[in-house]
């Protein structure tokens, strides 16, 4: 159809009909010539803008409203859509599209409401953020198919601890992970979520460590619109209410401060969440999974942690026991590492070589089966051929069997000394080797050896060694 019988059929319809399609309450328009002068302003406009329309017409768009860019688009004959633009002191989502004659001449320009009301943005952005959540849970699920969350190992520690995550995973009770920093208590979590009856559902992980006290109740327990300074107009749910459905693990729970205990205490036993700033409590339906490197009760015994908080999150109880302990799984992880990494990376070495190997199973492992992915990482970058080997491992790994971390040398035995001491002496060592290898980057030195950067500034103060401390990081 073309333009011509498109206006002859408007000019059908009548002034009432075409009024009536113009002058609507969702759209308000305003139409500009190509001078920028208002010739029609909708009765309706001050809903966006507090101006009398009749007075409008005929002046200028700009000594109208002074913030609009309406008159912009006679420039250059381009569509804005759904701009978020500030209109007499208020958000407006505001199309601005320009009118031409049959020949394509500009004739002026048309501005109006996309939505009647903001809100109703924040709302399309809340189902976007949700919609955004799933896409990240399902490609997490794929990860985890690929064998991300699989407890490997023939150890008599680790069957002892996958045969109670299967049974942890047919109950809903909380589950209570303890193991030094590294040892996979996230993946023993991530295991038992894929194993349970909630498996559809979302598994959200929250370091507590790593959350600022200022910002701890608003991350679990979400806020309404306007709680405090800074907080989204529409609002923002919590932790809790994204696992619902799911599992939530707490992860390093020893670090969430004394007064969040006794929030997160009531959120267990009521299974209902306050939004700061709320008035009706929110329904939660979560299973709850809570990791620590710390021992608990110690801390319970000082105060630093709720009693019956401790009770209520250690109903069953998982160890997830250290590396240097299960050597004899050092080679089925090694293989299982090697086949996530490649296909992270698309290529890299295959196998370990057999004295590699050997240098591995002699290392203490401080950071655990983290330290070993790290190991292996970097191992597979630098291997000049498919197969790991010796001169691939970093300096402190190569010649371990020598030192403290040997199960074949007689090296351990050979030591003198109080045990107390030879320990902070291989710590000392560990700590100055990585540090020397990131170039005294401790961000890096902490993940590489799978502790909190708090915890490694407080080792190193305890070992002194400060920023000042001598480091040959030539070697």
């Amino acid at each position: 159809m073309t333009k011509e019988n498109q206006i002859a059929k408007l000019k059908k319809l009548g002034d009432e009909f075409i009024y009536a399609l113009i002058d609507n309450p969702y759209e308000c328009p305003i139409v500009i010539d190509n001078r920028g002068i208002i010739r029609f302003m909708s009765r309706f406009s001050n809903r966006l803008i507090d101006i009398d329309p009749d007075e409008a017409v005929g002046r200028h768009i700009k000594d109208v409203i002074k913030e609009t860019r309406l008159h912009e688009i006679l420039k250059d004959g381009k569509a804005r859509i759904a701009d978020l633009l500030y209109i007499a002191g208020k958000q407006q989502v505001i199309s601005r599209i320009p009118l031409q004659d049959l020949q394509g001449r500009i004739l002026g320009a048309v501005g109006k409401g996309v939505f009647s009301k903001v809100s109703k943005v924040a709302e399309l952005s809340r189902r976007i953020d949700h919609l955004s959540d799933q896409v990240q849970y399902y490609k997490q699920r794929v990860a985890d198919l690929k064998g991300g969350a699989t407890i490997v190992g023939r150890s008599a520690g680790i069957r002892t601890m996958k045969e109670t995550a299967l049974l942890a995973a047919k109950s809903n009770a909380s589950v209570l992970i303890t193991g030094e920093s590294g040892t996979g208590k996230e993946v023993v979590a991530h295991f038992i979520h894929l194993s349970s009856n909630r498996s559809n559902g979302p598994f959200i992980r929250i370091n507590c460590a790593s959350i600022p006290r200022e910002l701890f109740e608003s991350e679990l327990f979400g806020y309404e619109g306007g709680a405090f300074t800074g907080a989204r107009s529409q609002g923002k749910p919590g932790k809790f209410e994204l696992a619902n459905g799911g599992t939530i693990l707490l992860d390093e729970i020893g670090e969430m401060p004394r007064p969040m205990q006794a929030k997160l205490l009531r959120v267990l036993q009521e299974k209902t969440v306050d939004r700061l700033g709320g008035t009706r409590p929110v329904p939660a339906d979560f299973r709850l999974i809570a990791a620590t490197n710390r021992d608990l009760q110690e801390m319970v015994r000082k105060g630093d942690f709720r009693m019956d908080l401790f009770y209520r999150i250690n109903i069953l109880s998982i160890h997830a026991p250290r590396l240097r302990d299960i050597r004899e799984d050092i080679p089925v992880l090694a293989a299982h590492l090697i086949r996530l990494l490649n296909e992270e990376m698309g290529w890299g070495a295959s196998a370990v070589s057999p004295e590699a190997m050997d240098e591995l199973r002699s290392y203490d492992w401080p950071g655990n089966v983290r330290e070993l992915r790290n190991v292996i990482e970097r191992a597979m970058i630098i291997a000049k051929q498919r197969v790991i080997r010796p001169e691939d491992l970093p300096d402190w790994i190569r010649g371990a069997g020598a030192g403290a971390g040997s199960p074949s040398s007689a090296g351990c035995a050979q030591r003198t000394g109080n045990l107390r001491r030879i320990l902070a002496e291989t710590e000392r060592q560990v700590l100055q080797d990585t540090l020397r290898q990131v170039g005294g980057n401790k961000t890096k030195a902490a993940k590489i050896l799978g502790v909190h950067r708090t915890s490694l500034y407080e080792k190193l103060r305890a070992h002194g060694i400060g920023p000042d401390a001598e480091i040959d990081f030539s070697l």
